[in-house]
């Protein structure tokens, strides 16, 4: 039994015998120390008194006690509206738990067709991508908690803040964190082996070598073959460490392969497994010539986790149920006495099918709705407006992932201009073709187009549309996100894609002609095939001053 274990166990017990109920027990062990984190919503006093107890009975750690708001019981009367006393909690909620993190996971984890937390905690390693806020961290951090009820050995590190250090000293880190699990597990077990002094000798070298100028590539690369002997001898009798890194793309895409290609060295022959998430148009994780880093289908696989608006219905039931357990926590139920149905509808389109956008829009709907004083439920335009006042908060968070990545912010922000300017001046509508021949003569102008698919303000809804004129040629389609053109109404005379009662609609804005549904696959596509062609090359000027 590890230290986590006899300890989780411990509190267990006394929290029981007390009659304390937790809203959740963290442990968080540490070479020669342990540290626990009580949550309670009620009986704030009582959990102190007991974590007093357990302190005594605990050689090396102790334990703190939080206390949090107590969930609202299930409501026995139905909300009534934007205006109920219930509605202020459920804004909270929204904005405060849209973003997960090791000390705040998701609400709910709502577990998705295609397995992918099957995939996750599986023994293979893993490249989680995904568009910013579609829950790469909520996978991860679920795997994680089921990988630790199952007795696996796991490590966490948010790569974001080892941006600032290249390869060597970002791996260094992870190193100095494995030992730290070695440890920790061996004194656990209460076992006296060389191999715990061989452990803290590595850990010694590796401290040292941090300091300034003290570690050349070569005394890295000699690690590599100690630490993965270390961790060998560690597994023999013991579980499977799982190494989670949350975030690789903050790291200078050039170090992403060595840094990965360092660990991987430690993996060798070992139950030690990668979970890697990041941003994948961001991210470079393998380089060929010499074969550097994580190669995908060989060394890993890739998790893709977009939800993307190419199957709008699938993606509006996954997000109203993530959406029904924000209502049900806070008991303002029913959902259709808080959303209207079109304008859940609008949440999806306007969110891109993002978790995490579909949340922060939800709140600030409730929001605007509020402001009108006869407002029953949210609507559409609720949801709009609501899309215009954050289209500030997007462009920052693009300026600032952009940023992220050898200051690519300033061509990512001319692209995104020069698409808005294509699409609402030159050919007043919403969505967009890419030919098929033109992404592959004009890659670099195409990474681009990606990493703003990535950062949200473009959405793909058709990987591979047919052209009605030219047999065998293909194109991508694309929809400019609700933020890019509303405010506190819609752009005038746009042609716009919208979504309604489950199908795709083509729509001019203030204008008496009739809508067009897509509700046959035949209709669907002749709707998407009336986007213009957009030429790649418009980009070349905003990517040539990017590499020079």
């Amino acid at each position: 039994m590890t230290a986590e274990d006899s300890t989780r166990r411990l509190i267990d017990e006394e929290l029981q015998r007390a009659g304390v109920r937790p809203v959740s027990v963290q442990i968080r062990t540490f070479p020669g120390e342990v540290i626990a984190i009580i949550e309670v919503d009620k009986d704030y006093e009582v959990a102190l008194a007991v974590a007093g107890q357990i302190d005594e009975k605990l050689e090396n750690g102790f334990v703190t006690v939080r206390q949090t708001k107590q969930s609202a019981p299930r409501a026995a009367t139905k909300v009534s509206g934007v205006h109920d006393g219930r509605i202020p909690d459920l804004i909270r909620l929204l904005n405060a738990r849209s973003r997960t993190s090791e000390t705040q996971p998701s609400l709910r984890y709502i577990v998705d067709a295609a397995e992918r937390l099957s995939l996750a905690r599986s023994p293979r390693h893993h490249l989680i991508f995904g568009r910013r806020g579609v829950g790469k961290t909520a996978l991860l951090l679920e795997a994680k908690r089921v990988l630790e009820v199952e007795g696996a050995h796991v490590l966490w590190v948010n790569m974001q803040s080892l941006r600032a250090l290249g390869a060597t000293h970002a791996f260094l880190t992870v190193a100095l964190r494995v030992c730290d699990v070695l440890l920790g597990g061996y004194g656990a077990r209460s076992e006296v082996s060389p191999a715990i002094e061989s452990v803290k000798q590595l850990r010694g070298q590796i401290e040292q070598w941090f300091q300034p100028s003290s570690a050349s590539p070569g005394d890295v690369a000699i690690l590599v073959p100690q630490l993965q002997q270390a961790c060998a001898r560690f597994c023999v009798r013991s579980s499977p460490l799982y190494i989670f890194l949350d975030d690789i793309h903050y790291l200078q895409s050039g170090d992403v392969p060595k840094f990965l290609d360092l660990l991987h060295g430690v993996t060798r022959d070992n139950p030690v497994w990668l979970k890697v998430a990041g941003i994948q148009h961001q991210t470079r994780w393998f380089i060929p010539d010499p074969p550097t880093g994580l190669q995908t289908g060989h060394d890993a696989t890739i998790i893709n986790l977009d939800v993307t608006l190419e199957e709008p219905e699938k993606a509006k039931i996954f997000l109203e149920q993530v959406l029904r357990g924000y209502i049900e926590e806070t008991g303002a139920t029913p959902l259709s006495n808080v959303v209207s149905a079109a304008a859940l509808d609008r949440l999806v389109l306007a969110s891109g099918g993002v978790p995490r956008d579909f949340l922060t829009l939800c709140a600030a709907s409730l929001q605007t709705a509020r402001q009108r004083v006869n407002a029953k439920t949210v609507g559409v335009q609720d949801v709009n407006n609501a899309a215009g006042l954050v289209s500030q908060t997007k462009q920052q968070e693009l300026e600032d992932d952009a940023a992220a990545t050898s200051g690519r912010s300033a061509v990512l922000v001319a692209s995104l201009n020069v698409v808005r300017e294509f699409l609402l001046t030159e050919e007043q509508i919403t969505f967009f073709r890419i030919e098929f021949r033109d992404k592959e003569t004009h890659q670099p102008e195409y990474r681009a187009l990606q990493a703003l698919a990535d950062l949200r303000m473009i959405h793909l809804i058709n990987a591979s549309l047919s052209d009605n004129h030219q047999a065998g040629q293909r194109s991508e389609v694309y929809l400019l996100d609700l933020s890019q053109y509303s405010g506190s109404r819609l752009k005038q005379n746009l042609s716009v894609l919208d979504f309604e009662k489950g199908h795709i609609v083509l729509k001019r804005t203030r204008s008496s002609e009739p809508s067009r549904v897509g509700d046959s696959v035949l209709k669907l596509v002749s709707l998407l095939r009336r986007a213009p062609l957009f030429s790649l090359a418009k980009l070349t000027e905003s990517i040539d001053e990017m590499e020079h």
